[in-house]
């Protein structure tokens, strides 16, 4: 090859390298709302508030709305925040320090100092009188309880709770287990106040256990009635169980878990999600079940996408109940490990519905061979089994062999709605808390169901659920990248201060729920949030008031169609143009089907198709036009669904590339692009310094690039051989 064409194919390669440099940078999307020299980031920090003391693995929150504090269970201590502005709380004047007491033993056993041998603060309750909270710990696999004051001071000798001291049952053993506990103050036997809970009741883990504490009367310190208990190593009753919420409701304590499936054993291995129920005022039998549960029931929890082949979401890993209302559960699911795909849904159960699986059928066995069965009717003893009655020790043998041979319920208990209320591939829901909010839309008031939902890559999902016409529905509304990479592990709401507050394993964050001028900065994400409202005549989104532009529902496609701005772009002939949707696509608008639209003076309006020679899309659903002509110009809209969301007029200037005629303005073009191959190679260099190049980007935009370097490499070499023609006529 002569010096000519190595010089060529030198060039090439520069050309080929300056491309992989540059298409990271040229082709990051800016908003469509505003000129980019004016735009703001989003998710900016200035509306986040903070707490970290370090990593203590925050795992349990509770909210005392009355004096304005959020409690938080951690490694080693609890802290008390102000709710107002967790931010302002101090590391050592808002904290209780609870060191772990048997470290050593702890060691001993395996187990690794700087995180098992600690002790994890895994149950926080107040104890119904506003002045105390009960506090269990892990204390190095020995598990440990304590009631302080509510300012996190011990209790004075002569205020000792009875009962208190010894953990076990009350608090896992291990910090990565799962738990749940609540205190009872009312419905008990005696009316004595207690704890119930669901945890593993020994080191080896083989224990499952729903317990509930010894009762005392606190006046006297007098034992009154002995704890009760499920069946001990039977897996009927509980098998590998890891136990997610517990709640007290009317008559009942209701306990949400998932666990193996006993019924499914013959037929191999699957987990299941169940609620159980024991009534409060439950004192066991009289010789059969004397320190176990009489009334002790367990069903399914159906979470699935319906069909002739149903898709279960098998195992549940959060559940939340709105404060003030005993009607519903909320809970977060995910697919199983054998399930072959990674999903969650997020589904709601009635208590209506849960009491009609109890009253239903139930389940049995008749030999370890045998399939699980619906009990015929004829054979269920009377009374009943599992119903509350005055004084469970009356209850006659026969009964009580029943229940501690079918605790299983044959029925499912079936979500509310057709469809889950939220369902999405590829994602880990960790927890879940729910909020409502009332919109007054001046005689069609509306009241949507807020789900809040964390991840286990840091995310928090706002998903948004309806009632109305056609059975309501459902969306997501956005998307918080709210931990950063960190698995979100608690979340709390507090509606009277409209904030959110999340738990990672180092730090805590607040979040406003109405985050409208600091989310959103178009009218398109705006009216989709149920908290806000577009004002269009100042051009801004606001917390929701009669009158501002609202559409949570999705229902009103032209909403925004005149706050949607046109903006001008002018380009000279021959040009590649880019048109913007978004910076980056939100996610609650990524299952939109995205249209462009062309207006020009010869076809008039119509849809444009993307191919290789001429039309390109982004992946942030942008538009890029390669080698424009005049009859490129014209107003191009792009619609998200039936929402128009950008809006462009192009203008061709057709004078900027006629032909040079003087000497001097070939000079002037050839040193033009002289500079812009500067250009290129600075980009090589930034790009070499910071090794980040993006593929996706360089597959979808490498032939549009290519065209454009091959195009100046074409045109330099005309002008050196017009200007060496010249220098040699």
């Amino acid at each position: 090859m002569g010096a000519s064409g190595q010089w060529t194919a030198g060039v090439l390669w520069v050309v080929l390298a300056s491309v992989l440099a540059d298409s990271w940078t040229a082709y990051q999307e800016q908003p469509c709302c505003r000129p980019v020299s004016h735009h703001r980031v989003r998710h900016h920090r200035d509306h986040i508030r903070e707490f970290s003391c370090g990593s203590l693995f925050y795992r349990t929150l509770y909210l005392n709305e009355d004096r304005n504090t959020l409690y938080v269970g951690a490694m080693d201590r609890v802290f008390r925040l102000n709710m107002t502005d967790i931010s302002q709380s101090h590391c050592e004047r808002d904290a209780l320090l609870l060191e772990a007491s048997n470290v050593a033993r702890c060691v001993s056993k395996g187990k690794s100092e700087p995180f098992e041998c600690r002790n994890h603060i895994r149950v926080l309750q107040p104890l119904g009188d506003g002045e105390r909270l009960y506090v269990c710990g892990t204390n190095a696999h020995s598990p440990k309880d304590w009631v302080v004051y509510l300012n996190l001071t011990h209790l004075p000798r002569h205020e000792y709770v009875p009962g208190v001291g010894l953990g076990v049952a009350k608090c896992p053993y291990d910090p990565a287990d799962n738990s749940t506990a609540v205190w009872v103050t009312d419905g008990n036997p005696g009316g004595l106040p207690t704890l119930y809970a669901g945890t593993n009741a020994e080191f080896t883990k083989a224990d499952p256990v729903i317990f509930r504490n010894d009762l005392y009367d606190f006046r006297t310190g007098q034992k009154k009635y002995n704890f009760k208990r499920t069946l001990k190593y039977d897996s009927k009753w509980l098998d590998k169980t890891n136990f997610v919420g517990s709640f007290d409701v009317g008559e009942y304590v209701l306990f949400f878990f998932r666990e193996t499936a006993v019924e499914f054993m013959n037929c191999g291995k699957a987990v299941y999600s169940r609620v159980a129920r024991v009534c409060k005022h439950d004192t066991g039998g009289k010789h059969i079940l004397s320190q176990n549960w009489a009334t002790y029931l367990k069903a399914r929890l159906n979470c699935s996408i319906p069909g002739e082949f149903p898709f279960y979401f098998d195992e549940i890993q959060s559940v939340y109940q709105m404060p003030g209302d005993t009607t519903r559960f909320y809970a977060a699911f995910t697919t199983g490990a054998s399930d072959g795909l990674v999903g969650s849904a997020i589904c709601t159960y009635t208590m209506d519905d849960i009491q009609e699986a109890f009253a239903g059928r139930f389940k049995e066995q008749a030999s370890s061979s045998s399939a699980w069965l619906p009990v015929l009717r004829a054979r269920v003893p009377v009374p009943r089994p599992g119903t509350c009655v005055n004084n469970t020790e009356a209850l006659p043998d026969n009964v009580l062999n029943f229940i501690r041979s079918h605790p299983l319920m044959d029925s499912a208990v079936r979500h509310e709605g057709d469809a889950p209320a939220f369902y999405k591939r590829d994602l880990v829901l960790t927890t879940i808390v729910v909020d409502r909010q009332f919109v007054d839309m001046l005689g069609d008031d509306i009241t949507y169901t807020v789900f809040y939902a964390g991840t286990s890559a840091g995310e928090v999902y706002k998903i948004v659920q309806w009632a109305g016409g056609g059975g309501g529905g459902s969306r997501v509304a956005d998307v918080w990248r709210a931990a950063g990479d960190e698995p979100v592990r608690a979340l709390a709401i507090s509606r009277r201060l409209h904030a959110l507050y999340l738990a990672t394993d180092n730090r805590l964050r607040q979040l406003p729920l109405r985050a409208c001028a600091h989310r959103y900065d178009s009218c398109v994400r705006c009216v989709l949030d149920p908290y806000c409202g577009w004002d269009k005549e100042v051009g801004a989104c606001r917390p929701y008031s009669p009158g501002l532009l609202h559409d949570a529902t999705n229902s009103t496609p032209s909403i925004c169609e005149a706050s949607a701005p046109l903006k001008t772009v002018r380009a000279g002939y021959g040009q590649s143009v880019h048109l913007a949707a978004y910076g980056k696509t939100p996610e609650a608008l990524k299952d939109q089907h995205v249209i462009w639209y062309h207006h020009s003076r010869e076809k008039g309006r119509y849809k444009i198709n993307y191919n290789w020679d001429r039309v390109l899309q982004t992946s942030e659903r942008g538009l890029v036009l390669l080698s424009v002509t005049e009859s490129d110009r014209g107003r191009y809209e792009c619609y998200f669904g039936p929402t128009l969301i950008a809006s462009y007029n192009l203008d061709i200037d057709i004078h900027r590339c006629t032909q040079p005629s003087k000497s001097q303005e070939y000079k002037q073009v050839y040193s033009d692009w002289c500079h812009e191959f500067e250009k290129y190679k600075s980009a090589m260099k930034a790009w070499e310094s910071r090794q980040m190049v993006s593929l996706a980007n360089i597959i979808i935009l490498i032939p549009f690039i290519i065209e454009m370097k091959i195009s100046y490499l074409l045109n330099r070499i005309w002008i050196e051989q017009i200007l060496y023609f010249r220098r040699h006529p």
